[in-house]
């Protein structure tokens, strides 16, 4: 129960946070419209950005973020020493970034087409 209340907390954080300065802000809007983040979705994926909309796309970044942060913070609550988390919790980090990013870019890539 414990790590469930780990993750949930960290999800609300991360993509509160992330909604509040990227997705509502105009100015982080802007911004994000130009960010490298967004040049990897272009590039990896072949993704249009003006063919896809842009808000939903980074609602969706918003929350995959979420999820991957979130994860990584509760199977790292399971360790107690700091330099096993640290590795834990970077052995868990990038591979699951790169499977989730390219779980986004593929779901994108069929929505640019229709």
């Amino acid at each position: 129960m414990e790590y469930i209340a780990t993750f949930l907390f960290c999800f609300i954080i991360v993509y509160l946070c992330y909604s509040i300065v990227v997705i509502f802000r105009k100015k982080g809007f802007e911004k994000f419209k130009t960010s490298k983040q967004l040049m990897y979705f272009e590039k990896a994926y072949k993704i249009n950005k003006n063919k896809i909309n842009l808000k939903h796309f980074a609602q969706s970044l918003a929350l995959t973020n979420a999820f991957i942060i979130a994860i990584t913070c509760t199977i790292i609550e399971i360790f107690d020493n700091l330099i096993l988390k640290l590795m834990v919790g970077f052995v868990i980090l990038v591979p699951l970034m790169l499977l989730m990013y390219k779980i986004l870019g593929t779901i994108y890539k069929k929505k640019e087409g229709k």
